[in-house]
């Protein structure tokens, strides 16, 4: 079972990849748009005793589709490309931090001024490491805790056109990997980098046929998910079990674009791991479970295209005593990130609506919906959810 989750983030790449391969504009002749990027980077240092890195190189290979416009979301956009980056890297430490492969699912937008030059890319994939944390023969890597992770992508860069067909590119980009909590240690890597790359371009599409008034209806969804971490801090304890957690929201949707929609709700929530330490720890004498579970407001946002959707979502515990009495017992409540992590949880993830018709847009009402989601608190990871939901 445990060797099953560790492989989470390779599910997050298998649901992108199979909806962007299953759409449409696949089909449509002449719209293939391959690029290769050359990067250099820094690799951030986030945790005391990390292998050093003065440099990280990388160099990638895009599989890109330019939508066509049959779907309304394609034109609400502005006409995106969809596809997939290949990606190897290495860093100025091979013998600790070694190289990884990245295969991330990737969106790029263009402003609605076709005039501008200036693009925003975004991926969400699975990566390979081969070097990371091992007890025995790479203890120093708390970077990366096992070989497979979530790899995260933000590009910002321009275009610039050399002749008919091929464009030259040249920005930055953010890349962050990290397991969700699912294995110890997991200080994850975030890596700024400068990139130039070259794309062959065929049309790119700019007009627009869609009129589709915004619903002004708010819809209802309930989600029920089911978490997985190992209970611990960012570098130990190292080995331990998998835990789930359950967890229940109820949330209130509010249209304000064609594209998305506000979120307000809350979040309860029961930890395995809570309970298991407040029993082995004697932490509480009563009321174990109630002390294991969570409360939480929040606010989110969900941007949607076609049948699947990117939620973000930022919250304020209203319930959290276990987190406060584990703090208070380890003498560490006195750190001001301690207390915000106490406070703040943000959740990232995507939603996936298989009955839904493609050109609804917002219309999400009696709508079934599976979903993959990122948790954390502050900014320390907490776990990988998988969960499932309906909206009325």
């Amino acid at each position: 079972m445990k060797f099953l989750l560790s492989k989470s983030f390779i599910h997050v790449f298998i649901f992108v990849a199979n909806l962007c391969s299953a759409h449409d504009s696949l089909k449509i002749k002449n719209n293939f748009t391959p690029e290769f990027n050359t990067y250099l980077g820094y690799l951030i240092k986030s945790y005391p005793g990390v292998p050093e890195s003065n440099y990280v190189t990388a160099n990638s290979l895009g599989l890109y589709w330019q939508t066509n416009g049959k779907d309304a979301w394609h034109q609400q956009y502005y006409f995106p490309k969809f596809g997939f980056d290949f990606i190897y890297s290495t860093f100025s430490n091979p013998k600790q931090l070694g190289y990884s492969l990245s295969l991330i699912p990737c969106l790029e937008f263009k402003s609605k001024n076709t005039a501008k030059k200036w693009r925003f890319k975004a991926g969400f994939g699975a990566a390979y490491f081969n070097k990371p944390f091992d007890a025995v023969t790479n203890p120093a890597n708390f970077y990366i805790g096992g070989n497979y992770t979530n790899m995260t992508l933000f590009d910002f860069y321009r275009i610039h056109n050399l002749k008919k067909g091929i464009q030259l590119k040249y920005g930055l980009t953010g890349i962050h990997s990290s397991n969700g909590h699912t294995g110890l240690p997991n200080a994850g890597m975030n890596i700024i980098a400068a990139h130039i790359g070259i794309s062959f371009i065929n049309k790119e599409m700019n007009q627009k046929s869609f009129v589709d008034s915004v619903s002004k209806k708010l819809s209802y969804t309930l989600k029920m998910g089911m978490g997985y971490h190992e209970f611990g801090a960012t570098s130990k304890p190292v080995g331990g079990p998998l835990y789930p957690s359950y967890h229940f929201s109820f949330w209130v949707n509010k249209p304000y674009s064609k594209i998305g929609l506000l979120q307000f709700g809350f979040t309860g929530a029961y930890y395995t791991s809570f309970y298991d330490y407040i029993i082995s720890q004697e932490v509480y004498t009563s009321n174990q479970k109630a002390k294991s579970a969570t409360g939480l407001l929040f606010a989110g946002h969900e941007f949607v295209f076609g049948k699947v959707s990117f939620v973000a979502q930022a919250g304020i515990y209203f319930y959290n005593p276990f987190y406060i009495k584990q703090k208070k017992l380890e003498g560490s409540w006195s750190n001001l990130p301690d207390k915000i992590e106490a406070i703040n949880s943000n959740r990232i993830g995507l939603m996936y609506y298989p009955f839904k018709k493609a050109n609804s847009l917002v219309k999400l009402n009696n709508q079934f919906h599976v979903g993959l989601f990122l948790k954390a608190n502050l900014a320390q990871a907490d776990l990988f959810e998988y969960s499932m939901g309906y909206t009325f």
